[in-house]
């Protein structure tokens, strides 16, 4: 299994956002992320006329996580919102890397039929 703590390192100790990738059951990939960027790209999601919906819905509705770590359920709709994303509205420079990586990330689980699992701690 890879792990990756790149937008995490330097921030040790603060909040943290940890999405695992699983083939089946087995995890095959972690990615460690600061808050900070997490939150700078979700809060420039826009709710839609229904209101909040799939990666936004969690995070801006403060849905607990089921056993502390939330299985993304459609993983299509999230890589969409994802790719929607107004990125002028972020505001840290990492931010657009992470969003990269997410969006990297959500594709590969998407076309290999993984799943996402996300962490909050």
């Amino acid at each position: 299994m890879t792990e990756n703590y790149t937008y995490y390192d330097g921030f040790e100790g603060e909040p943290e956002y940890t999405f695992y990738l699983y083939d089946g059951n087995f995890p095959v990939e972690k990615i460690h992320l600061w808050d900070g960027y997490f939150s700078d790209i979700i809060d420039t999601i826009e709710p839609t006329e229904k209101g909040w919906t799939s990666l936004a819905e969690y995070y801006h509705m403060c849905i607990e996580f089921d056993n502390d770590n939330w299985k993304i359920p459609d993983i299509k709709s999230a890589l969409q919102q994802l790719k929607n994303i107004d990125t002028s509205k972020i505001k840290f420079p990492e931010s657009h890397e992470v969003l990269k990586l997410l969006v990297e990330t959500f594709t590969r689980a998407y076309e290999n039929n993984l799943k996402i699992y996300i962490e909050y701690f």
